[in-house]
């Protein structure tokens, strides 16, 4: 049994109150789970299947393929004939699996000549599937996920998913109340916030994800870590949000005790996390990661990476106090076996061959006097631009940050200074929809659109971060200009591809 030395008697006010104050962070208001997500990105649906069933005489669905991949100006067409106990169903296939509370989905649908509503769709029903299980989210189409846009026959049905997915599937019932009408599904679309909620796309494709908002759950298979203690969370970490924290001078454990797991020799490995230091704790804060074979162990000044078999990296910290990025890439490439980034800088450290301590092959993490937050893992090698990005893009609010090691200053790189200056206007290429980055105040801003002619070709006024290009402007190059209320302008050249 281990026995956690306590506060000495001096501070047992200071060390009460800690206690107080980390109990009280577990009793917290979820509101911040009710924010509006940021809009990054959207990926299309790549493949698809559809079927006909029931007594359904003269029902077809007419070019199905056309509701697969970022063209929607063609559709596919569902036509239900007589069919009073007939079903159509297709089901729209994504490339990637989701991740769950981060996804927007939007099916873009129209008619003919009738006009959209919620009674003329009153046997449309659309549900998400993971491979070819149902999660169970059946629902009929409602006033609050039917958007119909101005010509009244062209619309979106749009919801936030609360479980992973990887596929929609689009189902009618005995037709139309119009019976002599049909339904055209043009597009299917998942928008994706990003993996930390700040200003930054989405890298697609990881493999394991926990983001210690709130819970301890692997967000893709639905593993949760088994905690040794009342798991905490503290507020304010990544863009404000929470992570995984520890009751004070007493150390947990959380390992995921459901089964064995091995990244390999091909993959990244990422988190964030700061040393949180109490004077009146009798034991040293210390952070420790197993995500087998990698083993990381963070103390107040220094981050070390182990991986067995091969041996361990350790860079020396100048702040392990601050919010930090941690992550280590490995290949079966001479050189490449181990490499150790800090806050998107690799550090330049040598590797130390020697035995490493056995892993029980059970991804764990201990924890004290200590936060983590946003853990990642992908079965493929991150690019160094990807790992500089994913720290300098979402720490757009944090305090830039410095890696001491061996005396030297790995500062952030000028050119990156001037980037995080300009607002971005995202994705680009852009599929027409598009986002403002932070920076720029959203109160009555004035979109231009210009051709490479300078030619004006759209203009609007918005009060959110996000807006859609016309579906009438041509795929080529735009010059868009934003212009505030106190006439501060800032252009980009987007290219257009639907």
């Amino acid at each position: 049994m281990k026995n956690y030395p306590l506060p000495s008697c001096s501070h047992v006010w200071s060390f009460l109150l800690g206690q107080l104050f980390f109990i009280c962070c577990i009793i917290r208001s979820d509101a911040y789970s009710q924010q509006k997500l940021p809009v990054i990105y959207r990926e299309f649906a790549t493949s698809e299947t559809h079927q006909i069933s029931g007594i359904c005489l003269g029902c077809v669905i007419e070019n199905p393929e056309r509701a697969v991949g970022n063209n929607t100006q063609d559709y596919a067409t569902f036509k239900m004939g007589l069919a009073v106990l007939g079903t159509i169903r297709q089901t729209l296939i994504f490339q990637h699996r989701t991740i769950d509370r981060f996804t927007k989905l939007t099916v873009k649908i129209g008619t003919g000549h009738t006009r959209l509503s919620v009674r003329l769709l009153g046997q449309l029903y659309i549900e998400t599937l993971s491979g070819d299980t149902s999660n169970n989210d059946l629902r009929p189409v409602d006033a609050q996920m039917l958007k119909i846009w101005e010509d009244s026959t062209h619309g979106e049905l749009e919801f936030i998913t609360s479980t992973p997915y990887d596929r929609v599937r689009i189902t009618l019932n005995g037709g139309l109340v119009d019976i002599n009408d049909e339904l055209r599904i043009y597009s299917a679309d998942q928008t994706y916030g990003n993996f930390s909620l700040c200003d930054v796309p989405h890298f697609a494709g990881e493999i394991l994800y926990y983001s210690f908002d709130g819970h301890t759950k692997e967000l893709i298979s639905g593993q949760d870590l088994t905690s040794t203690l009342v798991p905490v969370y503290k507020d304010g970490m990544l863009c404000g949000r929470q992570g995984l924290s520890s009751l004070p001078c007493l150390e947990n454990v959380l390992p995921r005790t459901q089964n064995t797991w091995n990244l390999g020799d091909t993959g990244t490995i990422g988190f964030w996390a700061r040393i949180d230091s109490q004077s009146y704790c009798t034991v040293a804060p210390r952070l420790h990661v197993e995500i087998p074979p990698f083993a990381f162990t963070v103390t107040t000044d220094s981050i070390t990476a182990c991986k067995s078999g091969l041996g361990c990296k350790t860079a020396y910290l100048a702040n392990s106090g601050q919010l930090n990025l941690y992550v280590v890439t490995t290949s079966p490439t001479a050189g490449n076996q181990l490499r150790l980034f800090v806050n998107g800088t690799e550090a330049p450290v040598p590797l130390e061959q020697h035995v490493t301590p056995p892993l029980d092959g059970h991804i764990k993490i201990s924890l004290n006097q200590a936060q983590i937050d946003e853990m990642i893992v992908y079965k493929r090698v991150q690019s160094f631009r990807t790992i500089r990005s994913w720290y300098y893009d979402n720490c757009i609010g944090c305090q830039t940050s410095t890696m001491s090691i061996e005396n030297a200053r790995l500062k952030q790189p000028a050119e990156m200074q001037h980037e995080r200056k300009t607002p971005r206007l995202f994705p680009n290429p852009t599929t027409g929809r598009l986002s403002i980055g932070e920076g720029m105040a959203i109160n009555e801003l004035d979109v231009s659109v210009k051709n490479t002619s300078g030619t004006a070709v759209y203009r609007t006024r918005i009060n959110v971060s996000n807006f859609e290009l016309p579906s009438t402007l041509p795929n080529g190059v735009y010059m868009i200009t934003l212009t505030t209320k106190e006439k501060a302008a800032q252009t980009y050249k987007i290219v257009l591809s639907r």
